[in-house]
C-alpha cells in the first residue's frame, strides 16, 4: 500500500534525502536551546521587575511634581489616599479621610480625577488586579453616594501589584502597597 504524502510528509522526506536530516537538525536544536532561552529571559525579566518596582517605591517617596498650576497643587495637598486590609476591597481602613475627599472633591467640583486601586505583592497577580480594581471601584460608588458627579471621574482602574510603594516582605509594607489613589486630570 503505498504512503500517501498528506498523512506522512515526514516520511516522504525522510525516504526522499531531501530535508531529513536538516529538519531533525534544526528539531534538535530547538530542542535543547529553549530551557537556556528560557532561563536567560526569566532572569532578564526578574531584573527588570526589580528595577522597575526600585524606580516606583522612589517615586511614590518624592513629593508630587506639580505641572499644572494651582489647581492641580491644591488636588494633591486636599486629597487622601484610602488604605485597605488585606483580601478586602468594600471598605476602607481610614473612612474619615474617604469622607474628607468626598467633601474635597464637592467643594472643587470643576476637578475631574482618576481612581488607582492598588493591591501588594501577596496574592497571584490575577487576583491582585481583581482586588484593586474592585478598591477602585467601591471608592468610586461611595464617592457618588455621597455626592459627588460620576461624569467628573474619569477612570477608576485596578493596577493590582504594580507601582509599589514598598518592597520589604513585612505586614507593614505590604500594608502601604493596598491602597487607592487618586490622579489629578489636566484640563478639566
Amino acid at each position: 500500500m503505498p504512503v500517501s504524502r498528506q498523512t506522512n510528509s515526514w516520511r516522504y522526506w525522510a525516504e526522499a534525502g531531501t530535508g531529513g536530516s536538516a529538519m531533525r537538525q534544526r528539531l534538535l536544536f530547538a530542542i535543547l536551546t529553549a530551557p537556556l532561552v528560557i532561563a536567560v529571559t526569566g532572569r532578564v525579566g526578574i531584573a527588570r521587575a526589580s528595577f522597575d518596582d526600585a524606580f516606583w517605591v522612589s517615586y511614590w517617596a518624592r513629593p508630587k511634581t506639580i505641572l499644572n498650576g494651582p489647581e492641580a497643587e491644591a488636588f494633591y495637598r486636599g486629597v487622601k489616599e484610602l488604605v485597605f486590609a488585606r483580601n478586602v476591597y468594600d471598605r476602607c481602613e481610614n473612612p474619615s479621610d474617604l469622607d474628607d475627599d468626598a467633601r474635597w472633591f464637592k467643594e472643587h467640583p470643576g476637578v475631574h480625577f482618576y481612581i488607582d486601586g492598588y493591591a501588594s505583592k501577596r496574592g497571584n497577580q490575577d487576583y491582585n488586579l481583581v482586588i484593586s480594581q474592585r478598591r477602585a471601584d467601591w471608592v468610586k460608588q461611595s464617592l457618588i453616594r455621597r455626592g459627588v458627579a460620576e461624569d467628573r471621574i474619569k477612570l477608576s482602574v485596578g493596577w493590582g501589584e504594580l507601582y509599589p510603594t514598598c518592597l520589604e516582605d513585612s505586614d507593614e509594607c505590604h500594608a502601604k502597597n493596598k491602597i487607592v489613589r487618586f490622579t489629578y486630570v489636566p484640563g478639566s
